[in-house]
């Protein structure tokens, strides 16, 4: 059986039981809810009528005996609504599952002979018949027969009523008895149940963690696990001791692999020992030798400089000139630019004149249009008040287009003024700009004169320059020649001094190793196989 049906065997025995209690408590409970319905609808109702037909009885014998003493055959009437409620009585009885209908029969036959004597006996009491004592006495005794019957299904019912609440006290306890018993074998069976798990389950991890804890604290692998069970903690424990079998092979195999590393990194010490005088010695040598074309290389940088200061001083000549000759061509292109600017200006101030003065034509057209709506308002006011009241709010109108047209005027006339101070003012800004104009002309042509000049004087510094460029070329070479000698040595002195400081990398590494095959003999010495 594997672990998982072992843990569900526990929540299936419980659930079995709890089953069996509740189909039980079902059973048991169908019967007593059928007594209760027995009691309910039968037994209890039945004897509750058996009660009120003995009442009815009894008031219609007393009823009886006073109308026959009375001789009074009117009093029947009243009696009779007591023998239709005895009859409607028995008569709902009809449905009751326990009361018989040959008793309910007997008890209809006994009342209705004693009801029929009755009201005889009164009949002949009120002619004074001599046989009303004899009809009387017989219906004495015909309600005494049905007193009788009555009594007796009275006790019937209540006897029946009495065993049936004995019968579901019984069932009641039944039921204790055995949900109690059930309950008791669920215990029994759930704690034989756990115990028998805690064997099986428990005693095994119990030995398994011995076992790796044992392990891991003291490296014991000479150890047995003794788990034989079939479920997931049988193979769990064939597991662990496929586990420790091969654990035991490791520390043999690390102790050999030790040995060889340690016997390999006593020669590779040896050898990066030897290796590490013979490539000092090489990096003083070359040490020497930088030294010497430092020497060199600082003559031939002393020369260099010297030529470079006649090149610099050429080319900062040679900048100087060319630089003042594009700044004056700059110069002499930015003022003919100007002078297209300002005759640009010209023709935009000119057409701007034009139309300032077409803007008085339109201002002079927008006074007439204002006057015209002033005619026009003064005569709609003139008809207005011919109108009379009905006018009256035309007239308003009129008044506000008056006021309006007068404004209009009004604006036409100030906007006139400033038109006219600007066609002055634009009269004044030709002027100036035709004066500007012929005094850059002149200097245009001053600044192009000496542009030719300063183009001349260039040509004869640049050739100069060409010419201390070819001395600072050949310094230079000779420069580069040594300095790539200098560059050679000193990266071979680098590159001496790598080496060295690899080999003794490679030294601490091999003492790292050892150390560390040091620790791994003491791990390796740790575990008993």
């Amino acid at each position: 059986m594997t672990f998982k049906q072992k843990a569900a065997l526990l929540p299936v025995v419980a659930t079995v039981f709890l089953l069996a209690i509740l189909g039980l408590s079902l059973a048991i409970s169908r019967d007593a809810a059928r007594l209760g319905q027995r009691i309910a609808e039968g037994y209890a109702p039945a004897l509750a009528s058996v009660r009120s037909l003995e009442g009815l009885v009894s008031s219609l014998r007393w009823d009886l005996r006073d109308a026959y003493s009375a001789r009074d055959p009117e009093r029947l009437a009243s009696m009779r609504e007591l023998a239709k409620s005895f009859e409607e009585t028995l008569a709902r009885e009809a449905g009751n599952p326990v009361l018989e209908e040959s008793r309910r029969q007997t008890l209809r036959e006994a009342f209705g002979a004693f009801w029929t004597q009755g009201q005889r006996a009164v009949e002949l009491a009120a002619r004074q018949d001599a046989g009303a004592e004899d009809a009387f006495q017989q219906a004495l005794v015909r309600h005494s027969t049905l007193q009788q019957l009555l009594l007796g299904t009275g006790e019937w019912a209540q006897g029946a009523l009495r065993s049936s609440f004995e019968e579901m006290a019984q069932l009641q306890q039944r039921r204790q008895r055995w949900t109690t018993t059930l309950v008791v074998l669920c215990i029994l069976s759930l704690a034989g149940l756990s115990s028998w798990l805690a064997r099986g389950v428990v005693g095994p991890l119990t030995r398994l963690t011995e076992v790796t804890t044992r392990i891991a604290t003291e490296g014991d692998l000479t150890q047995r696990i003794d788990v034989h069970s079939e479920d997931e903690l049988g193979q769990l424990a064939r597991g662990i001791e496929a586990l420790v079998t091969r654990l035991r092979t490791v520390p043999l195999t690390l102790q050999g692999v030790v040995v060889e590393l340690t016997q390999a990194t006593k020669r590779l010490t040896e050898a990066s020992q030897g290796q590490l005088n013979f490539l000092s010695h090489q990096s003083r040598s070359l040490s020497e030798a930088g030294t010497t074309m430092s020497e060199i290389a600082q003559t031939s940088n002393l020369a260099a400089s010297r030529a470079e200061m006649v090149l610099r001083v050429a080319a900062q000549a040679d900048q100087f000139s060319t630089s003042g000759r594009q700044s004056i061509e700059s110069s002499a292109q930015g003022l003919q630019q100007l002078r297209a600017r300002v005759e640009a200006l010209m023709r935009s101030v000119a057409h701007l004149s034009e139309q300032a003065a077409r803007a008085g034509e339109i201002i002079g057209s927008v006074r007439d249009l204002a006057d015209q709506s002033n005619v026009l308002a003064l005569n709609a006011s003139i008809e207005a008040a011919r109108a009379g009241e009905e006018g009256r709010s035309f007239a308003v109108v009129a008044r506000e287009m008056r006021a309006l047209s007068g404004q209009s005027v009004q604006s036409t006339q100030r906007i006139g003024k400033i038109l006219l101070e600007i066609n002055q003012a634009i009269r004044r800004a030709v002027s100036i700009a035709e004066q500007d104009s012929q005094e850059m002309e002149a200097g245009i042509t001053q600044v192009l004169t000496s542009a030719d000049k300063l183009r001349e004087i260039t040509t004869v510094v640049h050739e100069s320059s060409q010419a201390a460029k070819q001395i600072v070329a050949s310094v230079t070479q000779q420069n580069a020649g040594i300095a790539q000698m200098t560059d050679v040595m000193t990266t071979l002195s680098q590159m001496m001094g790598d080496v060295v400081e690899s080999t003794m990398s490679a030294e601490e590494a091999v003492v790292q190793v050892n150390a560390t095959l040091e620790r791994l003999k003491q791990v390796v010495s740790s575990f008993r196989v």
